[in-house]
Order: structure tokens, then sequence, then C-alpha cells
């Protein structure tokens, strides 16, 4: 294969491209390694931040991972202070970017979503250095490094708080970075913080312990071990953390019991209509650009062919060096199969969207190298060669500067929502409780605990809550009268199962309170 290039740097003539001495082929091909990787990390960060991180609304899953962030600060336990099925790792995360920012005077909300502006900047990074360790082609990894950054709803999903997905996926791609570079014990390590971030990451310890196996025919070498090795080690740490905090038992209910027994039975889709909302979420988040997805396909439906045909020769092809390529086609398929399992909305595509680069990458190369070996000896096809890709990378950093530098910020701020929240806390007293289920904004905003663990309890958590409970989930609504919180917030009910039973309730013994946008509501004086 032409355009090769090892993983510690490239010459011009790894590139095939003797025909042009431009200023742009100096850079690209011949640019310092590191010079590269800062630039896309820089570029990154600087798209972020033209979208506003600072002022975007808190709200929705990102507030509630904030919470349990803030609940960790103040020396609460997830699982079993405040409930969420998803892995420990991203919350701690923010947690961490919290502490370092009140040492710099910065507020919860803005840390955190300064440490998210930074992830993005390390995964377009980091998507850089895969795509080049397993394309084999630099033109293709810088493509894939900046594809990421080419539309609004991508940059939204990653700068408004807490997103397990993005530390998934960032700790997800340095995996495969660890696999190309023969690093078992390291790639099962952050297979195993991807994990932690959110459970589907174990895909990417799957995919080391196969690699590293040789797709479990070769064991004697330790290598496929050392992965176990390593990915045991933080879930190993983790485990005695929680059990020392006596939350051990919390943790295994409710990141694998729930997860199991009820969250994905209550999702359940037939295939046809799995299919139908996961083209639906697709079309909505990527609109024109879902040619940019098409391209990405067929690139990764052409790299598998041919990992497929290097397997003719199945012992040789197992012994090859090159067999760890084969890395970066499973995830991709395996998450598939998970969404059409499982997909709610648009943040589900985030974990696609590294590989959406990669394959997108390997495609217009590819396409460019096919164009030029239909006519080897037109000198006018050898130029399309070089100047496709070039020409693509031109248009993704146009239409990704473009669109930043074009966005207006509309609707709702955190500056409003802080106003609207000053207000509020004018009476609020110190000794005041809270019951929030959904605007977990409330509870960030004012840096105050829920009553209870309970901050968002829908697709089955409620039933699940109250099979725990002699009275089932009545006795929860019964525990919450007994405290008699002055304040409750209700929103996101739809797939709330015992709805009534809380809305009945809050009529019971609340008034609704004039709050622009909320369903706050405050308890009636006996």
């Amino acid at each position: 294969m032409s355009d090769n290039l090892s993983t510690t740097g490239a010459t011009r003539a790894d590139y095939g491209d003797e025909l042009s001495v431009s200023l742009w082929s100096r850079f690209v091909d011949r640019a310092d390694r590191r010079m590269l990787l800062l630039a896309v990390f820089l570029l990154s960060v600087v798209v972020m931040l033209t979208y506003r991180p600072f002022k975007q609304v808190e709200t929705g899953d990102p507030a509630m991972y904030d919470y349990i962030a803030q609940a960790i600060l103040h020396g609460q336990m997830p699982y079993r202070d405040v409930i969420d099925p998803k892995g420990p790792a991203s919350m701690y995360l923010s947690a961490a970017a919290m502490a370092a920012g009140h040492l710099v005077g910065l507020r919860d909300v803005l840390a955190v979503r300064l440490l998210h502006i930074l992830f993005m900047g390390a995964l377009c990074m980091v998507t850089f250095l895969v795509a080049e360790a397993y394309l084999r082609n630099r033109m293709a990894a810088i493509i894939a490094g900046l594809i990421m950054l080419m539309r609004e709803d991508t940059a939204m999903m990653m700068i408004k708080g807490t997103q397990p997905k993005l530390s998934m996926m960032l700790f997800g791609m340095l995996t495969l970075l660890l696999i190309a570079e023969d690093k078992p014990l390291l790639a099962g390590v952050f297979s195993m913080l991807s994990c932690l971030c959110w459970q589907p990451g174990l895909m990417f310890t799957g995919t080391a312990v196969l690699i590293f196996s040789r797709y479990l025919t070769r064991w004697r070498d330790l290598r496929a071990v050392k992965v176990i090795i390593g990915a045991l080690v933080p879930l190993a740490v983790t485990a005695l953390y929680f059990y020392l905090r006596g939350a051990l038992g919390a943790m295994v209910e409710w990141t694998l019991i729930f997860p199991y027994s009820v969250f994905a039975p209550h999702g359940e889709k037939t295939l046809a209509t799995a299919f139908g909302h996961l083209w639906k979420v697709t079309n909505r988040v990527f609109a024109w650009d879902v040619v940019v997805l098409a391209m990405s396909l067929i690139g990764l439906l052409t790299f598998a062919v041919a990992r497929l045909r290097a397997k003719r020769k199945l012992r040789e092809a197992l012994k090859s060096a090159e067999l760890f390529k084969d890395a970066i086609v499973f995830p991709p398929l395996v998450y598939l199969l998970f969404c059409l399992v499982n997909m709610q909305g648009g943040a589900d595509l985030i974990p696609f969207f590294p590989f959406i680069g990669i394959f997108g990458g390997w495609f217009i190369v590819e396409a460019a190298r096919f164009i030029a070996a239909r006519r080897p000896a037109s000198t006018r096809a050898q130029q399309l060669k070089v100047w496709i890709p070039r020409a693509a990378l031109v248009v993704i950093l146009l239409l990704a500067l473009g669109r930043a530098a074009t966005y207006r910020f509309e609707g709702w701020s955190l500056q409003y929502q802080d106003e609207l929240f000053k207000q509020f806390a004018a009476n609020v007293a110190p000794a005041d409780q809270f019951y929030v289920q959904g605007p977990v904004e409330i509870l960030v905003l004012l840096n105050r605990p829920n009553l209870n663990p309970y901050i968002l309890i829908n697709s089955g958590a409620d039933n699940f809550i109250g099979s725990k409970r002699p009275g089932g989930f009545a006795a929860v609504v019964e525990e919450m009268e007994a405290q008699a919180p002055r304040f409750v917030a209700l929103s996101r009910l739809g797939d709330v199962a015992h709805r009534d039973d809380l809305e009945r309730w809050v009529a019971a013994h609340y008034d609704k309170l004039p709050i622009n946008g909320y369903n706050i509501y405050v308890r009636r004086a006996n």
C-alpha cells in the first residue's frame, strides 16, 4: 500500500507526493508530529470555546452528573447517597475538576466544562494518533482528528457539563493506541477506566484481550494475561474504595443488576424499531452531514474487508505483526449492537464520533488512491490522489471554523439561570430541604443536597426502588412526606411509572411557585 507511514514519523516519499513542493506539502508531510498534535488539540479547544461553553444553560443529564460530582465533594457516595446506573469514574473526574477549581476561585460548573473542553481536545488528538497508527497515513489521521469539530450538535454534547461518554471514549481510544504500541498492561488499565466511565467501555477490554491473545489462540507469552491484570487493577481499586465506604453493594446493584434486569428490558425494541430509532436520531444529529457518516460507513466496510482478506491464510495471519489493525473494527460494530438494544438520544452517538473520523478519513484517502490507480500513467490522476484529501481537509476546516464563528447564542443562559435562582434563593433558609426529581440543575446552582438519592427515577428505576421496600414505592413517598421537604421540583416524569403518586403528593401539600420554566413547589403552611 502506498502512503505508508511509520507511527514515529513520515518522509515525503511515504506519501508518494513528489509532484508538489508547496508549503502545504511541507507542513503536512514533514511536520513534526508534536506540532501537528498541538495544532489539533489547540484547534479543538478553540472551536469548543467558540460555542460559548461558559454561557450554556445547565440542564439535563450533564446537570445530573454535575450534581453527583458535587455530592462526592460533600462526602456522599454514588449509588448509596445518589443513584445513577453509569460507572463512577467520570463523576469523580468532575469532582476533581471542581476541587481544583475551588483552589483558584472557579465555580463548579465552569471547572467541569473547562475539563471537558480539554477532554475534547485530547480526544481529537488521540483520534489523530490512533488513525496514524492503524491507517499509516498522516493525511487521513489529520482528517480523522478534525471531523468531530464540524457540527454544532457535537460540541453541545461535550461542553455543557459532565459527559461520561466523552471520558469513556478518551480512555477507549487510548486503549486502541496502546494496542498498536504493543503495551498490553496499560491497554488493560485504560480499557477498564473506559468501562468505569460507562459500562459499554468494556468492549475495549474485550478487543485488547482478543488482539493480544491472537484471537484466543496464544496465551503462553502472557500478553493477554497482562491485559486482564491491567484491567483488574482499577476495578479492584474501585471495588475496595466503595467497600471501605460501605457502598459496594449499592454500586453492584445500580451498575450491574439494575441495567441488566430492569433498564435494558424496559427499553427493549424490535429490531426494525431499533434501526428506525437509530436512523431518526442519527439523521437529526447529522442533518446534511450524514454524507460524512455514509463515507465513514463505506470506509469501515472496505477496511473490514481488507482485514478479512488478510486472514485468507489464517495461520500466517494470526502471526502477523499487522494483526493489531483489527482492533479498530470491533468497538464500532459492538457498540452498534448495543445501540440496537438500548438507544435513547443523540448523546448515545458520541462513541461513534472518533470512528466516523477515522473511517471517513480512510474513505477519502482510499477513494483518491482508487481514482489514481484507474489511470496510473496520467499526471492529472496522480495529482488528484494528492489534492482530493487536501481539498477534503480544507472543506472540513472551513466547516468547523465557519460554523463555530457564525454560531449565535440563543435562549436561556447560565447567567439567566443564576439570576432566576438568586431571586428564589432569597427565600430559602439554610435548614430548608429540597426534593428534586428531574431538574437537578436547581441543586447544582444552589449547591444544595437532595432529600434522598432519587434524583431521576425513570426507565423503571422507581419500580426497582419500590421492589426493595415492603410497602413498594408508596413507602418512599411516605418517607418523603414524613420529612416534609419545604421545596419540591419535578420534571422528566414522562417515563416515571409512579408519576401519579408523586403528583398527588405534591398537589396535596404544596403550592406552585411563579418561577419561569420550572415546576417548583413550596410546602403549604399548616
